[in-house]
């Protein structure tokens, strides 16, 4: 071999290692909606961001409903089996009972001076601040699971959507109704209903055979989950609450980026936050559009539903704090309240000159995201 062709083949070698060294590094997300549904589109454009904003040293690929179900992605991000996955967190109750007591107090933005139709950008905005900046014992417990925090999305309020009619409190007690959460299955308690703890993703069939009457959900998931093709009334104004949608990461994955990656995905998370809650938002207004279209009934609950409903909000926002402290020892949820209310005040004003998803991830990066200090947050 000449001294020119051994020359060539170590420069090639060299290029080779160079671009080896360079290499992107892909990051995996489990995601527990179909394919094809709004949500799964936020995640897919989360995954180019995270390429743009890291200039080209993360990639991510999206998998829909096919690597963890809702179920699942808990014990499947703390084993490692994704790089990051949406978890839903009242499906782990043990796990996760302060960001649970926290997301409950999504209630609040039912009551007056905070409700409207944009409440969950708010709500969103509030959740994100509170457990990224203001609460130690949040992270901790997260990090618990092998977990690190990065924001949340929220849905629009819930709506209760039936295969039968629910139009007084004598009609509504004893129907078995899907909550999938702790307040939702308190509310159905209360009201005499009869509470169904089962996931998202087996709620359709369990509607069409019968196995429930109503689920309390977000008009969304009309057409997110196919409920449209299945219930034939959506009462709003009940049970009123909504649900927060957080990202979370791998813990050893997030310590293991450089500080300039995990500033990239921050960015980026403020973008999805934004565009999750926005397309809930959105998808909220088209199930409820589509419905009409299709002849389901929708109509605010009855007067007297209503009623019974604030009534029950104002009175369960004071035991969530002693609920949670005596079912799991949770002891900020004084301190946790009080600070989710002045949030939710401040978040209600912020948003208030938001016209689109473009402004609403601004304002989210400014107001929160970009404070956290990536090279002590989650280490």
């Amino acid at each position: 071999m000449t001294h020119t062709m051994r020359a060539l083949l170590a420069g090639g070698a060299m290029i080779a290692m160079a671009a080896s060294a360079h290499a992107a590094d892909q990051l995996s997300y489990a995601g527990g909606w179909p394919p094809n549904s709004g949500p799964t589109g936020a995640l897919e454009n989360y995954a180019k961001s995270v390429e743009a904003n890291s200039g080209g040293d993360l990639t991510m690929k999206v998998y829909p409903l096919s690597l963890l179900s809702f179920a699942e992605s808990n014990a499947g991000l703390r084993d490692g089996l994704a790089d990051l996955s949406t978890i839903l967190t009242p499906y782990f109750s043990a796990e996760f009972p302060t960001l649970n007591m926290i997301s409950e107090f999504s209630t609040l933005m039912e009551l007056d001076g905070l409700s409207g139709e944009r409440s969950s950008l708010a709500f969103a905005g509030a959740v994100s601040e509170y457990v990224l900046l203001n609460c130690p014992a949040c992270q901790k417990e997260v990090a618990a699971q092998n977990q690190v925090y990065m924001g949340a999305g929220s849905t629009t309020s819930y709506a209760l959507q039936c295969v039968v009619p629910v139009t007084s409190p004598a009609e509504l007690k004893g129907k078995r109704i899907r909550a999938g959460g702790a307040y939702w299955a308190r509310w159905a308690q209360a009201m005499g209903a009869v509470p169904v703890s089962i996931s998202i993703n087996e709620t359709f069939e369990a509607l069409s055979q019968g196995v429930l009457d109503c689920t309390a959900s977000n008009p969304a998931e009309l057409v997110n989950f196919s409920f449209i093709d299945v219930v034939k009334y959506v009462y709003t104004g009940i049970p009123g609450g909504q649900f927060t949608v957080p990202t979370m990461m791998n813990l050893d994955r997030w310590q293991g980026l450089s500080s300039a990656d995990k500033a990239a995905l921050m960015k980026s998370n403020a973008r999805l936050a934004a565009e999750m809650t926005w397309v809930y938002f959105d998808e909220a207004n088209k199930g409820m559009t589509d419905s009409r279209t299709r002849g389901i009934e929708v109509a605010p609950a009855s007067p007297e539903l209503v009623a019974m409903n604030q009534k029950f909000i104002e009175e369960d926002l004071n035991a969530i704090v002693k609920s949670y402290r005596e079912k799991f020892g949770v002891e900020i949820g004084d301190q946790a309240i009080a600070g989710m209310r002045e949030l939710a005040a401040r978040w209600t004003k912020l948003i208030e000159g938001v016209e689109n998803v473009d402004q609403l991830a601004d304002l989210y990066w400014t107001e929160i995201y970009s404070k956290i200090d990536v090279d002590s947050y989650g280490m």
